[in-house]
Order: structure tokens, then C-alpha cells, then sequence
């Protein structure tokens, strides 16, 4: 049997976790408001809340990807975790720094950075897995990171901070 490569994976979860993305952004409304969906899908347009764009999807394909081929790197959930936070902190940065210039907020240009920061945390993901970069450190760190990421959309999808992050953009 072929084996499956590092890459190929990649590509594919990379495809997979943007698609449930898009797909993610209509549950809670779709679920008729479920309390149980707001822990996991947007409840509204808020940045912090789009940020489970990029969570859920990454999170779930790196839990698959673990089985695959996971224990081969010795830095694999503290990979995963990082690309994670940077694609969230991609989206963040690339959001603020648009509206800010452009002082509107565009749907296209919105979905474009989720893209771009999906793309960027997966090449993230691969060459650092390829390269053995962060190897030596334990993999509890990316455990717990994930751990608390997902505590944080819990809590403040219950108790948002009333700043810019957690509320939905003017126009």
C-alpha cells in the first residue's frame, strides 16, 4: 500500500477544514439557535465568534491527522495548536487593519482573509511538522493550548466582553 504523504494530507485537510468553515457559519442559525451550537458555530458576526472558523475546522482535522500519521512527530499537537493561533491571529490583524484603512467592513474581503488565513496556517503546519521545527517540545503544551482556546470560546460566547473583538461590526 502507497503511503500517504505529509503533504498530501495537508492539502487535503487544508480543503476539507475551509469548506467546513464556510458550512460552520450557517449552523447555529440553521440549529434555531441551539445553545449546545453557539459553544461551537458563530452566533454572530463579531470577530471573536468568526474565529471559530478557523478553530473547529482545524482542531477536527488535526484530531484525524493525528491518527494518520501524528506519533511520527514528536511536535505534532504543539504544531497544530500554533496553527491554529496563527491562523486566528492572521484573520485578526488582516480584518482590523482593512476596516481600519478602508473604514467599511466587505463581505468578499472578509471571506478572502478567512482563506488566506486558512492557506497560511496550514503552510504553517506543514513545514514546520517537515522541518521537525519545535521538536523537545511537549506536546501537553499544545493539549492544553487547544484545551484553553476552547474554554475561551465557551466562556465568552456565554459572557462576551463588551469591546470591539467580541461585538459585530458597524456596516
Amino acid at each position: 500500500m502507497k503511503k500517504i504523504s505529509l503533504k498530501n494530507v495537508e492539502i487535503i485537510s487544508f480543503i476539507i477544514a475551509s469548506i467546513l468553515g464556510v458550512f460552520f457559519h450557517f449552523i447555529y442559525e440553521w440549529s434555531n439557535e441551539n445553545p449546545i451550537a453557539a459553544l461551537f458555530f458563530p452566533v454572530n458576526e463579531s470577530t471573536w465568534e468568526h474565529l471559530k472558523l478557523i478553530f473547529f475546522p482545524i482542531l477536527l482535522l488535526s484530531i484525524a491527522e493525528y491518527f494518520l500519521f501524528g506519533v511520527q512527530y514528536k511536535n505534532f499537537v504543539f504544531v497544530k495548536f500554533l496553527s491554529a493561533v496563527i491562523g486566528m491571529v492572521i484573520t485578526v490583524v488582516l480584518f482590523y487593519t482593512y476596516t481600519g484603512v478602508y473604514g467599511k467592513n466587505n463581505d468578499v474581503i472578509n471571506i478572502l482573509i478567512y482563506f488566506i488565513a486558512m492557506i497560511l496556517a496550514y503552510v504553517f503546519s506543514y513545514r514546520s511538522l517537515r522541518s521537525k521545527r519545535f521538536y523537545g517540545i511537549p506536546e501537553q503544551i499544545g493539549f492544553y493550548g487547544f484545551l484553553l482556546l476552547f474554554l475561551m470560546f465557551v466562556i465568552f460566547t456565554l459572557f462576551p466582553p463588551e469591546i470591539g473583538l467580541f461585538l459585530p461590526p458597524s456596516a
